[in-house]
């Protein structure tokens, strides 16, 4: 919470009961240490903290949004909700930067995997 200074990273919330501290590599498959790493973890809202994790949205090398077209269709909903932040840059963190390995496990693992 304190490195994202208590915001969404994407929608730029401040609800701290709505904040989620989110694992880029799941928690499931990461290492005891990968578990803890401030470079494995984003401060998300609820709703793109589950669509993340769903494989819905990841991010980029550049730290941009990315909306996975194969699992989400165009509607006026899904465009608000995901659609609208395809290719915006997420908010960085005071220190530890998203690491690019966990985003490659993201994209590969979790983005990619399973298209509807």
């Amino acid at each position: 919470m304190q490195n994202y200074h208590g915001t969404c990273c994407i929608t730029g919330m401040q609800i701290p009961k709505l904040l989620i501290a989110s694992h880029i590599k799941p928690w499931k498959a990461s290492t005891p240490n990968e578990k803890t790493a401030a470079s494995n973890g984003l401060l998300l809202n609820a709703f793109h903290d589950r669509a993340f994790d769903q494989g819905l949205i990841s991010i980029d090398d550049d730290y941009r949004i990315m909306v996975n077209h194969d699992k989400v269709r165009h509607s006026d909903i899904n465009d608000r909700w995901l659609y609208d932040f395809d290719g915006h840059e997420i908010s960085l963190p005071a220190i530890s930067q998203p690491s690019h390995e966990f985003i490659e496990y993201h994209h590969k693992h979790i983005f990619l995997a399973n298209a509807a």
